[in-house]
Parts: C-alpha cells; structure tokens; sequence
C-alpha cells in the first residue's frame, strides 16, 4: 500500500477546520516527520504564539491583529513580531510614552516580564531610564527614546517631597549602604522613628537626579 505523502495542500486544510493548531496536534493528524513538518510549515508561512511557549502555529495570513498588534484565539495569543522578545520590543517601541513593567504585563497578559525586560536592556534591544520612582523601558534609537521619556515625565504625577532632616537622613543611609535600595533603607529610617516610604524615597532620587548605583532603583 503505497504511503500518504504529507503535503501543503494538507496542512493547508488543516488551519482551515481550526485556526490554531500545536506541533503535535499535527503531527499526531498526518503523522509525517517533525523536519517534514517545518518545511510545509516555512513554505505555508506561519507564526507561533507568543504565549504557552511558543506551542502554538497559525497561518500567517489568519490573525486580524488589533492597534496594538496583537491577536489572540482563546487564551492563545499572537503578535504580528512574532516571538515574546520580538513583542515585546516591538510593543515598546511603538508606544507614546514607553511603557513600565507592569504595563507590559498588561497589555501582554503575560507574568513576570521584568526578568526578559532586563535582559532586552542588556542585550541593547531597548532603553531603560528611572522616571517617576519606576523604570521606564524604551526604543534604543536615541532621538526616539528621548520623546518617549519625555512624553513620560510629562504625564508622570508631581509627588510631594520629604521634609529637609528626613531628605538629610535619607543621604546619610545611602551613602553608608550605596548597594542596597528603597526598601532597605526605609526599613533602616524606621528604626531611628523617620517614617519615608520606597515612592518618597524614589521621589528624593529622581528630583536630586541622584547616581543610580547599583541596586539603587531595583527594590
């Protein structure tokens, strides 16, 4: 009996019975080779989920992606970079002010982005400067990055500063701990009955444009 050869016309009518499918959902239907599989996959043009690690395939002429980019299949989702890196630059780049980590979260629905954020700035994918009390990701492009953070500290609200002696207190702590942050030396102020939160204290770096040292925006 002479053996069924899997074929673009297949895989084709695959996506056409159900618009996401994963790697083995297909093979498992037409149970060719997974090298077979990526060759019909190249030649069909696909793009894989940037959720669920990348698990899910869809034709690349399905998705009708939102403003943001984005389009999801039940609580799989997809975006037109590709990649969760790839989405998350690409997310980043094109909003007006930059976005925070939470933000990116948000608007992804993803967890935890803080970790790849990070990596992204050291790899020299994206900008990241303190604005606010929060980090503040965006374009590396250096003529773009500057309106973004621009646009940013123009939206951000205008926090209050300490009183003078709890500003003097404040230094005091950070120069005898340079390696620890906010929340340190909060806890280390409270001790001697001076009362400062990590958004103060944030506010007293941020206005007095304060070296960023090591761990100093990270708590």
């Amino acid at each position: 009996m002479r053996t069924h050869q899997f074929t673009l016309k297949d895989i084709l009518k695959s996506f056409g019975r159900k618009k996401v499918l994963s790697k083995s959902e297909l093979l498992q239907e037409h149970g060719c080779s997974p090298m077979t599989l990526w060759r019909l996959l190249r030649q069909a043009g696909y793009i894989t989920s940037y959720n669920h690690n990348a698990k899910y395939y869809t034709l690349a002429t399905t998705p009708q992606f939102d403003d943001h980019g984005l389009w999801a299949y039940d609580d799989v989702r997809f975006s037109r970079w590709g990649t969760l890196p790839g989405t998350v630059v690409g997310s980043v780049e094109q909003s007006s002010g930059g976005m925070t980590a939470r933000e990116v979260e948000q608007r992804l629905l993803v967890r935890n982005a803080k970790p790849l954020l990070t990596d992204l700035v050291s790899k020299g994918w994206l900008w990241r400067e303190g604005v606010a009390g929060s980090f503040v990701y965006a374009s590396v492009e250096p003529s773009r990055h500057e309106q973004q953070l621009r646009r940013r500290k123009e939206q951000a609200p205008v926090r209050r500063l300490p009183e003078p002696q709890q500003i003097v207190a404040l230094l005091v702590e950070m120069i005898r701990h340079p390696r620890q942050g906010p929340r340190q030396w909060a806890l280390h102020l409270a001790r001697h009955d001076i009362r400062l939160g990590t958004e103060e204290i944030r506010a007293v770096i941020e206005h007095y444009d304060l070296s960023v040292k090591k761990g100093l925006l990270n708590a």
